[in-house]
């Protein structure tokens, strides 16, 4: 079982992360009479070209006129016919729903016809684009995926089995066979398991089935079974209970530090591909002089400059996270009026806006605290991209600082989904994200609002989450400057 799961989790990451996510994000940013499989091969981007073999054909579809359009080798009327009935048949959009990516499977004349397409725009009846799975080019991943080492854990038997001991057959959601590595041998000791919902459940339908070699079962006994059973049996009566339970919370918690470790470098990977993404192309774009206007030129350079803003952030949030985790983190908290510190950040993140929100501020005239100037800015620009991030489109976020007594509170405002009151708990620990957000579009790192709360308190503050009738804010309370002696 554990080696049938570690198989699946490699497999999604070997198609969603290094497959389907990279060519969906190239076909939505081309144009659209240039988003074939050619344009594919010659991107700028390595991942994209590495994924190339998985695209069969590229397609767009206006589902208010029902027309498909093509490129790259022609895909045949049965398959065309399958592929525009079920995008014609797709739900309308969800509001707040957001993911990278969809899938869709089927089985057209006994074939498996495998698509990736766009996710659902906020703006029903707008086009689709995706592309036609290679399908034969699927066997060569899922072998990737067993050629990156063992799938069995490192503790269970010392490392000394391999997948040799294994043997794997992938099946798809119509029964076929697609892809096998070993043969079975008897007795058979094997599982069957689902493909896991990794990657917004692309995989969903097909199934692994894993057996192990009898042969090499007694590796998988820590120090490997006795000549004579029977003293093995008198040994198991008493400590058979403890033994199992103390080994099932090691393998579980060696496989869940190994799955964080794995989830956050994706998703740190995540987010610093699309910034840089962007400023590459835009950068070529200025290099090789394809702006027609002053009005496109001046575009291409502001998106470069807010790409390159968000990437700073992004960078300095791990930095901060890192120094924090070795407990190096220095501040130089003084007493200062915070006001003009806020509006400098908020000139500063206009850019990252980009028009998506519109941001309102409450300030007093004066309000002096004792804070470190980074760190405060930090802790506003993470609430501040959070609530641009996960709110709606043309929603208003609100930004208020109040002077109350001894403390002076930052809050935030948006107009989002906002946080069950069962999750309020966790949302500031480490790695942690939201159920919903894990399958949706919105990348994240999990460390921001970490970094907010480990900054408040170095500062003598404290951060909180509260819900609201359209939303949820975030409030931080730090201590205001002492009054001078004599005052009042």
């Amino acid at each position: 079982m554990l080696a049938s799961d570690e198989f699946s989790r490699r497999t999604a990451n070997e198609l969603g992360y290094s497959g389907f996510y990279p060519l969906i994000t190239a076909l939505r940013q081309a144009p659209a009479s240039a988003a074939g499989p050619d344009f594919l091969a010659a991107h700028a981007d390595e991942g994209v070209r590495k994924a190339r073999d998985l695209v069969a054909f590229t397609f767009r579809f206006d589902p208010a006129a029902a027309r498909l359009e093509t490129l790259g080798p022609e895909p045949g009327a049965a398959t065309r016919a399958w592929l525009a009935g079920r995008l014609a048949a797709r739900p309308a959009p969800q509001k707040g729903v957001e993911r990278r990516y969809e899938t869709i499977t089927g089985d057209v004349t006994g074939s498996l016809r495998f698509a990736v397409l766009s996710p659902v725009d906020a703006s029903a009846g707008s086009p689709v684009v995706g592309f036609g799975v290679a399908t034969e080019a699927l066997a060569a991943r899922f072998q990737r995926a067993l050629a990156r080492g063992s799938l069995f854990p490192p503790s269970l038997s010392h490392g000394a089995l391999g997948n040799d001991a294994l043997s794997l057959r992938v099946f798809d959601p119509a029964g076929r066979e697609i892809f096998r590595a070993g043969v079975p041998k008897e007795p058979y000791l094997g599982v069957e398991r689902p493909f896991a919902s990794d990657y917004n459940g692309m995989l969903d339908g097909f199934v692994v089935r894993a057996a192990v070699d009898a042969a090499a079962a007694p590796a998988l006994v820590i120090g490997g079974l006795p000549r004579s059973r029977l003293p093995l049996l008198l040994g198991l009566l008493a400590l058979t209970a403890g033994l199992i339970v103390t080994a099932i919370l090691q393998l579980r918690r060696e496989r869940a530090l190994a799955q964080l470790r794995s989830d956050f470098v994706s998703r740190v990977s995540h987010e610093l591909r699309t910034p840089l993404t962007q400023i590459r192309m835009f950068a070529e774009t200025l290099l090789l002089d394809r702006v027609r206007t002053p009005g496109e030129r001046r575009r291409s350079l502001e998106i470069i400059d807010r790409e390159a803003r968000r990437l700073a952030n992004l960078v300095e949030n791990i930095l901060r996270f890192s120094r924090e985790e070795r407990g190096e983190d220095r501040i130089d908290a003084r007493e200062r009026d915070v006001v003009p510190l806020v509006r400098r950040l908020l000139a500063d993140f206009e850019p990252l806006v980009a028009g998506r929100a519109r941001i309102e501020v409450t300030l007093p005239e004066q309000a002096v605290a004792c804070v470190d100037e980074e760190a405060l800015q930090q802790i506003l620009l993470n609430l501040l991209d959070n609530a641009v991030k996960y709110g709606p489109e043309g929603q208003v976020v609100r930004l208020s600082v109040v002077a109350a007594g001894s403390r002076v509170v930052f809050s935030v405002e948006d107009e989002g989904p906002g946080i069950p009151e069962s999750e309020r708990a966790r949302i500031f620990e480490p790695y942690y994200r939201l159920p919903r957000d894990r399958s949706s579009s919105v990348a994240g790192t999990g460390i921001g609002l970490a970094v907010v709360a480990d900054l408040a308190r170095l500062q003598g503050g404290e951060a909180r989450v509260e819900g609201t009738p359209r939303g949820v804010r975030f409030a931080v309370e730090l201590p205001a400057a002492a009054p001078a002696a004599g005052a009042g």
